[in-house]
Formats: C-alpha cells, structure tokens, sequence
C-alpha cells in the first residue's frame, strides 16, 4: 500500500506500484499514523468502489488537515450519491465517538484505458468496419461522458454524420443501418401467450435493429412493433 505524505500537493495512490513522489523545490514528509490510517481507509474504498473498472485505476487524494485529527474507527461513505464512481469524488469519513464524527475529503478517480478512433475520414452514411477502427490509451474520466470504449457498438453501424480521422465516437455519432424503409411493405408477426398471427402492412417510418415501427395495416388500424430484420416486423 502506498505511503501517503503531508504536503501542499495532491496524494497519489497507484494501484500494484510503489509511489515515487517528486516536486521540484519541495520536500514531503511522512505522514503521521493517524494520518497514513484515514488516507489508506479512502484509497481502499475507492479500490473497492472501481473494481470492476476496465482499466487502470489511479487514486489522486487530496490532503486535509481533518486527516491528522484522531479517528479511532474510521467508516467510508459516498455522501449523497451512487453508482459509478469515477473522476472528481467526495468521500466521507464517520468516525464515531470522535469530534468531528463525520469529515469530508476529496479525491479524483483516473481510470486509464483503451478507446477506440477512425483511421480515416468516415462520411455520413458510411458503415463501420473493424478496419476502420484504431486504439488509443488516455484517461477515460477527462474524456466525454458520451465516449463509446466498446468497439462490438460500433462494427456495422452507420455513421450519422462526418467522424474525421483520429476523432473517438460518442454516443449519437452512429445509428443502426436501416431494416425497415418508411412506406415499403413489411411482414408482420405478432407473438402473444400462447398464439403468433402472421400479417403485413406498411411501414410509417424507417427503423433499424430493434428500432420501433409504426405499421398502417390492410383494416387501417396502427400497431406498434419492432425490427426484427429487413422486412419483418415483430410484435410482442
């Protein structure tokens, strides 16, 4: 586990390295025990709280004088908040029976991993090929919140709009292709408990994969359905 030192810049936890802090011009001191058992407490729950991250996670904590003040039991919590944790993060410190029981702390998540960029220009329309696809390696928590990582959402989708060379995709950028063109005739198939009726009718709208689709049918009556595959329509 890392050591933690008192100084006037951030804290750096590295998971499954030993830290090697250095800044020009300054000198970090050992924390003392009381200190190294809260710093230690945040970086274990933050370890937990990213473990099944797809990447490295680094752990920058910030230093607070709230760390030197005695805890015998310190207890970690997210204050006010769920889910993923990642980024700028605040942590909170119970420590009953001491004054203050609860403190605050804050920390930044860096989980560095792979995503993938075009490596070339992709027109509007054009279809994603695995070809088409580099990687490169950042800090995914300083990029968009839109960024697709996984690259079975991109193969075979259809770019909605110019993606230049090197540029990493977002949610948004690309669509599924087109099973269903508005206007066209298309097989119906309506699934219930115990029973499937087969039918047709027209399309209302384009839809790819899974896309929704109003249909007019022969009666004129509107059903709702979904793609299934170019040509059929599917109701559940």
């Amino acid at each position: 586990m890392s050591l933690p030192f008192t100084c006037s810049l951030q804290r750096h936890y590295h998971r499954g390295a030993t830290l090697l802090l250095v800044a020009a011009g300054l000198v970090c001191a050992p924390a003392q025990a009381s200190e190294q058992v809260i710093y230690d407490v945040i970086e274990g729950f933050l370890l937990e709280q990213t473990a099944g991250e797809n990447g490295e996670v680094v752990i920058d904590v910030t230093p607070s004088p709230a760390a030197a003040m005695a805890c015998q039991a310190p207890s970690p919590f997210l204050p006010g908040r769920g889910g993923k944790v990642s980024g700028r993060t605040s942590i909170g410190i119970r420590c009953p029976g001491n004054a203050p029981e609860t403190r605050y702390f804050q920390a930044y998540v860096h989980i560095n991993g792979q995503y993938p960029v075009v490596n070339r220009n992709i027109m509007p329309g054009d279809v994603i090929e695995e070809s088409d696809l580099d990687w490169q390696e950042g800090d995914l928590t300083r990029l968009s919140s839109r960024l697709i990582t996984d690259a079975s959402q991109l193969i075979g989708q259809v770019s909605q709009r110019r993606i230049a060379a090197g540029q990493p995709f977002q949610a948004g950028m690309v669509k599924a292709p087109v099973l269903i063109q508005r206007g066209a005739r298309v097989a119906l198939l309506i699934r219930g408990n115990g029973f499937m009726i087969s039918s047709n009718g027209h399309a209302l709208n384009d839809a790819g994969l899974g896309e929704s689709v109003r249909v007019r049918m022969p009666s004129g009556s509107v059903i709702n359905g979904e793609a299934s595959r170019e040509g059929l329509v599917e109701v559940h």
